[in-house]
């Protein structure tokens, strides 16, 4: 079951923010999983105040985050703001021509949020090579062995 915040028009909104920051790039389904972690969750990347809260276990949405965030693209693409091509190397995606200005039309505050987490982590993590996104997303799965040590003892009543 999806909740509102991981639904695919949420997911959608998320991505197009980062994939207008990223125009003129085109980005792989496993750099958009990353990105997504890094807009919602900044402060573990060592950037700005997350956006979502620092909840037990945060990692492990990146076990799930994948097939989100495909959802998340589907939208854009079919709706024309999200243009992709195949290579050998799978998937790329890109912000249409049309992308910027729809975004710049979302004025809420959680809106402004996310378009600034998105420069935040494209500046940092977009252009990463192979060898350092895998080590930025070992970086974000580490903390998961820390986060598994409290679960037990929060569930017994104890800690």
């Amino acid at each position: 079951m999806t909740t509102p915040l991981n639904g695919p028009l949420e997911v959608a909104i998320r991505v197009l923010m980062v994939l207008v920051e990223a125009f003129p790039g085109h980005l792989d389904l496993n750099r958009l999983v990353l990105l997504d972690h890094g807009l919602l969750h900044s402060a573990d990347l060592g950037g700005p105040q997350s956006l979502h809260p620092a909840v037990p276990i945060r990692a492990g949405e990146l076990g799930v985050k994948r097939d989100l965030i495909r959802g998340g693209v589907e939208v854009l693409v079919r709706s024309g703001l999200a243009q992709m091509e195949t290579r050998l190397d799978g998937f790329r995606f890109w912000a249409s021509e049309g992308a910027e200005g729809f975004a710049r039309l979302l004025e809420t505050e959680y809106a402004h949020a996310l378009s600034s987490r998105a420069s935040w982590v494209v500046d940092h993590f977009a252009n990463l090579g192979d060898a350092e996104l895998r080590e930025a997303m070992r970086t974000v799965s580490g903390h998961w062995a820390e986060e598994f040590e409290h679960i037990p003892t929060q569930l017994n009543g104890v800690g």
